[in-house]
């Protein structure tokens, strides 16, 4: 019956990644239609929020207007805002009820609000199934989830935490029936031992399909940590414990396994044969050490990196397989550009006016109400998908 659970909640989520699939193919013929309509769009039903009320919304009727008349900004500009939204305030900066707090690696507060967590669970999660189910990766096996779904509570009972970790848990119907380990783990009283927890679930379960990791270095962490600790980890298998029943047969299966291991070498098929593919997000840190994970992994194991996205948004979404070349989204982000060699903000392009093999320093509007957004990230041209622009972070 598990697996048969398994492969249900598998095929909806490619059923989920091919609607935003044949959206993404829609849209990009004619990105620029798509960006029109989205500022118009955000101008139109946040017109009576207290930042639209303060810059005019109601009076921009272009993109022209809108580019002249609302200033650009950085994270300062928006603290006094979020501080009325973290105390429980509506439409403030937009009219969408404010689902989340997304923290920033300095721990810094952002907005997300209903829509804009959708189009990150559309661009970010369900892109990244469609591409697996095209490949075989959504099978009846299990997602190795890697992605740290810690949340904190406010007093206006607004959640704090990641972003990626509030998507991996969107879905509560399906969890237990997927995901190896447990959801909750990330909020355990041993939130310190987290990293033992994940490598103790891990290990217990053969049946595993897919890997989803925030980070590369996630994966590289538990193989690390595998690695020094597997003997205790394969007794503690064995004997069972509060989380799970006694399982000799898989305590000695990862022995046999790591009798012949050496340290640095391919572990991961030996250990999940049935595992081909790790969705990584953060694909603005890829370093050197991916190639250690390669080197883990072994040949037959690939990579789908799901898009740019960050604190602020999600901004690119996966294309193709193996591949980091990923495609601006017309239909949820508003992006201006400066080029990389302007010394200001003065002359801020549009996606129709990009040009391949040039890097440029992206300017954002989300349904999340950032406008006009300095995000200080800089991609390069690659190519194209239909119309629109495809990138890679530098």
């Amino acid at each position: 019956m598990e697996e048969k659970v398994i492969k249900i909640v598998n095929e909806a989520r490619w059923a989920d990644g091919l609607r935003v699939r044949n959206r993404l193919e829609d849209i990009t013929y004619d990105p620029m239609r798509s960006q029109e309509e989205f500022v118009m769009r955000m101008m139109r039903e946040n017109d009576k929020t207290a930042y639209g009320q303060q810059h005019g919304f109601d009076t921009i009727r272009s993109l022209d207007d809108f580019k002249q008349r609302i200033p650009l900004t950085t994270y300062d500009d928006y603290v006094p805002y979020i501080e009325r939204i973290v105390n429980g305030e509506k439409n403030v900066l937009t009219s969408y009820q404010t689902e989340y707090l997304s923290t920033r690696s300095d721990g810094k507060r952002l907005p997300q609000s209903r829509w804009g967590v959708q189009a990150s669970y559309d661009y970010n999660f369900c892109s990244g199934f469609y591409i697996a189910g095209q490949h075989g990766f959504l099978t009846d096996g299990m997602t190795l989830n890697l992605v740290d779904n810690s949340l904190e509570r406010l007093p206006s009972e607004l959640k704090v935490g990641n972003l990626l970790g509030r998507l991996l848990v969107k879905r509560e119907f399906d969890n237990d029936q997927v995901y190896v380990i447990p959801v909750d783990v990330d909020n355990s009283p041993e939130r310190s031992d987290t990293i033992y927890l994940r490598a103790l679930f891990a290990l217990r379960q053969q049946n595993i399909s897919m890997a989803i990791c925030e980070r590369y270095d996630n994966m590289l962490d538990l193989l690390r940590y595998i690695e020094k600790q597997w003997s205790w980890l394969a007794d503690e298998i064995e004997k069972g414990n509060r989380y799970f029943r006694p399982d000799v047969n898989r305590a000695n299966a990862i022995r046999n396994v790591m009798k012949e291991h050496h340290v640095g070498t391919q572990l991961l098929p030996y250990l999940w044969p049935r595992l081909h593919c790790v969705l990584i997000y953060d694909i603005d840190s890829i370093g050197p050490s991916f190639e250690l994970l390669r080197t883990y992994c072994g040949n037959d194991v690939h990579y789908i990196f799901t898009g740019i996205s960050t604190a602020e948004g999600t901004f690119s979404t996966v294309l193709n397989l193996d591949d980091p070349q990923t495609v601006l989204i017309p239909d949820s982000v508003f992006y201006e550009f400066k080029p990389k060699e302007d010394e200001g903000y003065d002359h801020l392009l549009t996606l129709d006016q990009l040009e391949i093999g040039k890097r440029y320093e992206m300017v954002v509007t989300t349904l999340s109400g950032l406008y006009r957004y300095i995000t200080k990230m800089t991609l390069l041209v690659v190519g194209c998908y239909h119309d629109t622009p495809t990138v890679i972070v530098t």
